[in-house]
């Protein structure tokens, strides 16, 4: 009989214990997933009012170090060897909480806020240890992606993939027409030699696979040779602005600059463009053109980079591997390419070399964490070129240059705007060397020259790498014989 009770017992209280524990279990369980009384009132904010909290953040936590009203005490300085200038000089140069739409779009401000966001990597240890409190909670992650609309932690809000040129009206097609015929034109130079494909070969990726340009001949009879190397002419609609530096707003203000620029095409003064028009109107076939398409504004400065620019807005490059894969194709990269396109996200690439054109969006410093004019020329190689100062000539803009766009850049050596280094891989460890601060093998170097191999699209139905002067020359010009006078 006490046998059997105290077996009940023993039973008795192995099932409470069981049911305890399974309480127990459940209640934390409840307490680990079910959204907190702070979540849900989150979640109901209206953007809004999200907006305004998301500002006191980015005012309390952010504008120390990255506000255009940012400073440091120079005794506290002193006693720590530096870093808090350290920090406020790097945190100016990375992002500055001023709107400037001329440095950078407000998309990257998002896709800088975003990484910030998953990685949790800013402010950095040093400074917050000195700074407590200076740290994003969940919550603050939580309130500035409500009030900027930002994507779930994991998505990939960087880059998309490039879509074809929209088909165009008759109207606009002549007009396309009439820029292409103009951008292979020798006679917007002196010479009527050095025409805008000259630089911008279709056939080499846009570029001309030279350090430096070549442009019209100097008084020693040899071509003078441009001061960077000229980037590529595809997907550059969609860029802040052209140039490194930036000096022309758009593609039509791009086409007006070589021709007055007495090293590339000759010319130096507006009031050349009278000499120049007066040779295009020699030829019947491009004034017929020029009625048909401008009718009374006829042929005229401003008419002749409108049509190049119309004709440059269609050199975009889509159907790349890349593209194929991000429209969901998981076979369209090899493992390798893959590899290197997380890599890619994950040392922050895509923040600065985001868009569809991957890049164009934004100036950034090219000595982050390291001196890339150091990295990217040899002993003997003297430039001059300091970015967006040599146009505005702000000290602050000092090496600040427009981030180029990667799409198709296996094509496009040498590289940077020094155009001193030949390699792609060379290149691509440069540029973790200088801008990231996390090592990187030389394994993973390749798996990310390997994925930006990827990226190379179509024009006019064949493969950039594929593509002849036939086709994409207008056959007047396709016979180097022809003399254009």
């Amino acid at each position: 009989m006490n046998n059997n009770r105290s077996s009940f017992l023993t039973y008795a209280t192995a099932f409470v214990g069981v049911c305890g524990a399974a309480a127990v279990v459940s209640a934390f369980s409840v307490m680990l997933t079910s959204p907190s009384a702070e979540d849900l009132r989150i979640s109901r904010l209206s953007q809004q009012d999200a907006k305004q909290e998301a500002e006191q953040i980015l005012q309390d936590k952010c504008a120390s170090c990255h506000g255009p009203n940012a400073a440091y005490n120079s005794d506290l300085n002193h006693l720590t060897f530096g870093m808090m200038e350290r920090h406020v000089t790097g945190a100016r140069r990375a992002w500055l909480m001023e709107g400037d739409s001329s440095i950078r779009r407000d998309a990257v401000d998002l896709f800088k806020l975003n990484r910030t966001l998953e990685q949790r990597h800013m402010p950095p240890t040093s400074y917050s240890a000195i700074h407590w409190g200076s740290r994003l909670t969940p919550r603050d992650v939580a309130v500035l992606r409500k009030a900027f609309a930002m994507p779930e932690e994991g998505e990939n809000p960087y880059i998309g993939p490039i879509m074809p040129a929209e088909t165009p009206s008759a109207e606009q097609a002549a007009k396309i027409e009439l820029g292409s015929l103009l951008f292979y034109d020798g006679r917007l130079s002196t010479t009527n030699t050095v025409s805008c494909s000259s630089c911008h070969d279709l056939t080499k990726g846009g570029t001309d696979n030279k350090a430096k340009s070549e442009g019209v001949p100097g008084a020693d009879g040899k071509p003078q040779l441009g001061g960077v190397n000229a980037p590529t002419v595809f997907n550059a609609s969609g860029h802040i602005c052209q140039f490194w530096d930036g000096r022309a707003r758009d593609l039509q203000e791009q086409a007006g600059g070589p021709p007055l620029n007495p090293v590339e095409m000759g010319y130096a003064k507006p009031e050349d463009w009278n000499a120049i028009i007066a040779k295009l109107q020699q030829d019947p076939d491009l004034v017929a053109r020029f009625a048909l398409v401008f009718g009374e504004r006829g042929m005229t400065a401003e008419t002749i980079t409108e049509a190049i620019a119309a004709f440059e807005e269609t050199l975009v490059t889509p159907f790349s591997a890349f593209d194929d894969y991000l429209m969901g194709n998981d076979k369209a990269l090899t493992d390798d390419q893959k590899e290197g396109w997380k890599l890619f996200l994950a040392h922050g690439c895509a923040t600065c070399h985001g868009g569809s054109a991957m890049g164009g969006h934004s100036f950034e410093y090219i000595n982050t964490f390291g001196d890339l004019r150091a990295e990217a020329t040899p002993a003997d190689y003297k430039e001059g070129a300091f970015g967006r100062m040599d146009f505005t000539k702000q000290e602050n803009h000092r090496d600040l240059f427009r981030v180029p766009t990667l799409r198709n850049v296996e094509l496009t050596a040498p590289y940077f705007h020094t155009g001193t280094v030949a390699s792609l891989e060379e290149a691509v460890r440069i540029m973790f060397k200088t801008q990231s601060e996390t090592p990187v093998t030389a394994k993973q170097v390749q798996q990310v020259a390997d994925f930006l191999r990827s990226t190379t699209g179509y024009y006019k139905g064949k493969k950039l790498s594929e593509l002849r002067p036939e086709d994409v020359t207008p056959a007047k010009y396709l016979n180097p014989q022809v003399n254009q006078k």
